[in-house]
């Protein structure tokens, strides 16, 4: 088009040049040896017009041949490119739609081509995890790590997202492991692992990562905290449940000083030296702690401390009441140390005294032994009844019962008195 154009310019300025010089047209002669060219000024400035234009176009399309193989590779990568593109956003549409096979099919389809095959390889993976292939979910993901190193830790962190996704924890950990070494900064890293210690319950380690979460923000410091309460009181119960008796010094001695009173600590070691037998140490340290800071969980583990001297560790107890005389669980801490000195009729007071305010099972069941002590079978018998309906939550509806024939009773009482000893 352009081409037609020049022609149409050149042709009309000729004609201007002609019909400005028709009247005197010029005269040229050119001798070169014995050849002598003679012709008219005009003519010779179109031939020169028309040359150089021939020679421009000439000279074009000669380069542009030249450059043709290049320009034809050009186009064909420009196709492929095109293609892989295409695949890519196919295989993203269908990951969407949840239609993994395809998804799949579309990620992997022209990867050699892609200007992203990091971007394909890692969806791959995840739609051949949903289809259960963890096969072809790592090799996948060993692709993208090959064709990028330089993106180890997104190849990485899917790799441990998909572990997690597939309840492979240990697996996960190990992969955030190796990430931590690369990336010991990466807050997704660390916020994974955290998930992860206390998913597994791997509380040491969690302890242990606690210093790097509180200093990159990872969570704020009154979530770091409760998760350190909480590492040290897992880490004391099961201390106690183990075989061996140090492992509970050691536990505690980890603790660090400013959460001893912590009440979910404290409560735990206490709770593990009554298991151990320890009730002396665990009556003086749950009574001092008690006198700086009440603590009904801690009151009713003193309840359960068998103290030196039973009639002193009744009168602490009993001066509590002065401010808190309708404290259910304190109540039943007292009834407990009643019965411990043997005082059965204070005892059943404050068992009685602690159900009235609020009723609970375990009280109905201590007050019903108790009265089964006492000789009082058919209030004992009530006792228990009203414990267990509360345990259900409801009074299970139940047809009354026929009545057992009385020479069965007389029978089956003298198989009882045949077997079991008289007491």
């Amino acid at each position: 088009m352009k081409l037609l154009a020049y022609v149409l310019l050149a042709l009309i300025a000729a004609a201007g040049i002609g019909l400005g010089v028709s009247g005197d047209p010029g005269y040229v002669q050119i001798v070169y040896r014995e050849w002598t060219l003679e012709t008219s000024l005009v003519l010779l400035v179109i031939v020169l017009l028309l040359a150089f234009f021939a020679f421009h176009y000439v000279l074009r399309l000669w380069t542009a041949m030249r450059r043709f193989p290049k320009r034809l590779k050009q186009l064909q990568k420009q196709k492929r490119l095109n293609r892989a593109r295409t695949a890519l956003i196919h295989g993203f549409v269908k990951l969407a739609e949840g239609n993994w096979a395809a998804a799949e099919k579309e990620l992997t389809k022209h990867t050699e081509h892609s200007e992203t095959p990091l971007l394909n390889y890692l969806a791959a993976a995840r739609a051949a995890q949903e289809q259960g292939a963890d096969d072809r979910r790592d090799n996948y993901l060993q692709l993208a790590q090959q064709c990028d190193p330089s993106h180890d830790v997104a190849t990485g962190l899917t790799q441990a997202t998909l572990q997690i996704a597939h309840k492979q924890t240990g697996q996960a950990i190990a992969t955030l492991h190796k990430l931590r070494g690369i990336a010991h900064k990466n807050t997704a890293v660390l916020k994974l692992l955290m998930t992860l210690y206390i998913e597994s319950q791997e509380w040491q380690h969690l302890l242990e990562l606690l210093p790097d979460l509180r200093r990159l923000g990872v969570i704020d410091g009154q979530r770091a905290d409760d998760l350190e309460c909480t590492a040290h009181a897992r880490l004391l119960a099961r201390a106690a449940q183990g075989p061996d008796s140090l492992a509970l010094v050691k536990a505690w001695q980890q603790v660090p000083q400013k959460l001893r009173q912590h009440e979910s600590i404290l409560s735990e070691y206490a709770r593990a030296l009554i298991a151990q037998g320890a009730g002396e140490q665990a009556e003086t340290m749950l009574q001092e702690s008690i006198q700086k800071n009440w603590s009904n969980t801690l009151v009713y583990l003193y309840g359960l401390a068998t103290g030196a001297d039973p009639a002193k560790q009744l009168a602490r107890a009993e001066a509590w009441l002065k401010d808190r005389e309708n404290n259910t669980v304190l109540l039943l801490t007292l009834g407990r140390l009643c019965l411990r000195n043997r005082l059965w009729g204070k005892a059943r007071r404050y068992l009685e005294s602690s159900i009235g305010e609020e009723a609970k099972p375990e009280t109905f069941q201590i007050l019903g032994q108790l009265l089964e002590r006492l000789g009082e079978q058919g209030n004992a018998l009530d006792c228990y009844r009203k414990g267990l309906a509360l345990t259900t939550d409801k009074t299970i509806a139940m047809p009354p019962l026929p009545s057992y024939p009385s020479d069965a009773i007389k029978g089956a009482k003298r198989i009882e008195n045949a077997i079991l000893p008289v007491r």
